[in-house]
């Protein structure tokens, strides 16, 4: 197994693990509407869960299965590869974040930010308050750091899964396998 295939096989998965993010963010966003906190968002956050731990596990299991019966597919194959597609999957959430809050959800994330600092104006000594304040409304709208957070809890969320996945999808070696022969040395041989 090569590197570039194991870089374009976790392209392959996360991208479409995370266009599957997507459209169940976007789906959450039109149904929550003025019910945030409603019943159906809930069961549709539960089945956006449950359909990406599958789609993870499918596609462990399917890069699983290009491992030969001699090399095995071990548990920290299993991880590193779980945690390479959950990379792609962070960013496209991020780009999908950041087109969010800058184009669609702005004014309410400004007026969030406006509402919290409201309340911690007395906590925070007056001289400091106006910088964070200043950086507070720049970060949650700010493109770079809405995809490097969603990397990072993607990442995290990756490795929650993995610790089960690939326990499930980890094969050891078997020490019995005879050692494929390749298509163009059993051809040379019958020449």
């Amino acid at each position: 197994m090569t590197k570039n295939t194991f870089w374009m096989e976790a392209l392959k998965a996360g991208t479409i693990v995370g266009l599957v993010s997507v459209a169940f963010s976007i789906a959450v966003q039109a149904i929550s509407g003025p019910m945030p906190e409603s019943s159906w968002v809930k069961i549709l956050n539960f089945v956006s869960v449950v359909v990406s731990i599958l789609l993870v596990y499918g596609y462990t299991r399917r890069f699983a299965a290009m491992h030969t019966a001699e090399e095995g597919f071990s548990y920290g194959q299993g991880i590193k590869f779980i945690l390479a597609m959950m990379l792609f999957v962070g960013v496209l959430s991020g780009i999908y974040s950041a087109v969010m809050a800058n184009f669609f959800i702005k004014e309410e994330l400004l007026e969030s930010v406006d509402l919290i600092m409201a309340q911690m104006q007395d906590t925070i000594p007056a001289d400091q308050f106006e910088a964070i304040y200043d950086s507070m409304r720049g970060a949650v709208i700010n493109p770079f750091i809405l995809t490097i957070s969603s990397v990072i809890s993607n990442l995290f969320t990756g490795l929650l899964f993995a610790v089960v996945v690939a326990g499930i999808t980890r094969r050891q070696a078997d020490i019995f396998a005879t050692p494929e022969v390749k298509e163009e040395e059993n051809h040379n041989d019958q020449e």
